[in-house]
């Protein structure tokens, strides 16, 4: 079922005036946002990057601030929002990032480089104070509950949203030079798609986009901004639009779902390491993947082995849990 979207005044933070209401719609017990400063704290660490040796820097909230961004980001994610905005909506994921291009022949793909890192607090507070229309001292506090040192964290529940409205204003400009050269344009993060069933001025539409996204401080990673022709197959979001319009798994995720099946098939009956687990869950989860993708029941035999094995090393794929029943939000106590 369909969560129900909703305008951005009627969102419970539009408007917010006063602390006071403020502590009562992010559920924090009364009198404890004066403490606010106190929660504000992060972990710093690394990840692998998808696909490559380099490492990303993430930056996550301790537990306090993390409870209070969630209440955000629920009172935030079911705002209406443009069809071409995929990340961050209910519902949607990677692969609708791919079917909303389906039908075109030739695509641009652009990047933004480090687009979080020069998310800059003056926009966020900006949405906060201009288009919530929060009071000031109320916009301050939601501002400096999910930036961090001056621009948006990586690793917050709030980051992919708050980034988004932070410059909704300079995407809506894109979507409008989209639509100059007859172009779909779809956002996912940081990554923008344009494509089309005919030929366009691909040079002249990279250069507007870049003077776009110059004139709010940020820059296309240039590297990474391709093209692709009809007779090409267009890699988009962890899809691959064909020559043909239809979307497959990319090679690179049935390599790893061959390789991690060669992994697999012969080890030790008895082996029930978290390491075993591990491969035999990631092996389970990029099977699903490329059946998400492709909409039907890729690597039969390979699933069926799988499931084989999986039942061999007890623990290795665990019951499903039991739907959690919809909870009053209990009050964030802030200790000090």
């Amino acid at each position: 079922m369909k969560a129900k979207k909703y305008p951005l005044n009627q969102c419970a933070l539009y408007k917010c005036n006063s602390k006071r209401r403020l502590e009562k719609t992010l559920t924090i017990e009364q009198g404890q946002l004066k403490l606010i400063d106190s929660v504000i704290k992060y972990s710093h660490f690394e990840i692998d990057k998808k696909d490559s040796t380099e490492k990303r820097q993430i930056t996550a909230p301790k537990y306090t601030l993390k409870q209070i961004q969630r209440r955000i980001l629920r009172l935030i994610q079911f705002i209406e929002r443009p069809e071409w905005v995929i990340a961050g909506t209910k519902e949607k994921s990677y692969i609708d990032n791919g079917e909303f291009h389906l039908k075109s022949n030739y695509a641009l793909m652009v990047d933004i480089k480090k687009f979080y890192d020069n998310c800059k607090r003056e926009y966020v507070y900006r949405f906060f104070r201009d288009k919530m229309l929060n009071s000031p001292d109320v916009a301050e506090i939601l501002t400096d509950i999910v930036t961090y040192e001056g621009g948006v964290p990586t690793g917050c529940p709030t980051s992919q949203l708050i980034a988004y409205y932070a410059y909704e204003d300079m995407f809506a400009n894109i979507k409008r030079i989209a639509d100059n050269y007859g172009c779909l344009f779809s956002l996912y993060v940081d990554d923008m798609t344009f494509s089309s069933e005919k030929p366009f001025n691909k040079d002249v539409l990279k250069r507007e986009i870049d003077i776009e996204l110059r004139r709010y401080q940020h820059k296309p990673k240039y590297k990474k901004v391709k093209y692709y022709s009809k007779n090409d197959p267009k890699p988009i979001t962890g899809t691959i639009v064909t020559k043909d319009n239809t979307l497959v798994a990319p090679n690179k995720l049935q390599e790893k779902v061959y390789k991690g099946f060669q992994d697999i098939k012969n080890l030790d009956i008895d082996d029930n390491s978290e390491e075993t687990i591990k491969k035999i869950a990631a092996l389970q989860g990029r099977i699903q993947a490329s059946r998400n993708i492709e909409k039907n029941k890729k690597f039969p035999e390979i699933e069926r082995i799988t499931k084989q094995i999986s039942t061999e090393h007890s623990g290795s794929v665990p019951a499903n849990p039991p739907k959690k029943s919809r909870k009053r939000p209990r009050k964030i106590r802030i200790i000090k």
